[in-house]
């Protein structure tokens, strides 16, 4: 997930924004790695295109709950929070 995050990152920065394509080709390739798109919240850089030199931010987050399979098969409770990782790159988009 961390790799992916600055994957899209880079990706959003050629536009200068997190598209909803980009945010669903995550999704897609996430799900492909049996990730429940469902539990899957993205979030960064989407209200519109900025300008070279602005940051451009791309957040993942999965619940660890979800990570753990075969946890409660050794009589532990199932761990509450989320993964989340984040990554910046700089817009590359000139208005």
């Amino acid at each position: 997930m961390e790799n992916m995050a600055h994957k899209y990152a880079k990706l959003a920065a050629r536009d200068g924004y997190l598209s909803s394509d980009l945010i669903n080709d995550m999704k897609t390739e996430l799900q492909s790695l049996h990730f429940s798109t469902g539990s899957l919240v993205v979030t960064g850089t989407t209200a519109g295109r900025v300008a070279r030199g602005t940051e451009v931010n791309v957040t993942v987050e999965y619940p660890v709950g979800n990570m753990f399979i075969l946890l409660n098969w050794f009589g532990t409770d199932t761990p509450s929070g989320n993964y989340r990782f984040s990554a910046s790159e700089m817009s590359e988009y000139i208005p």
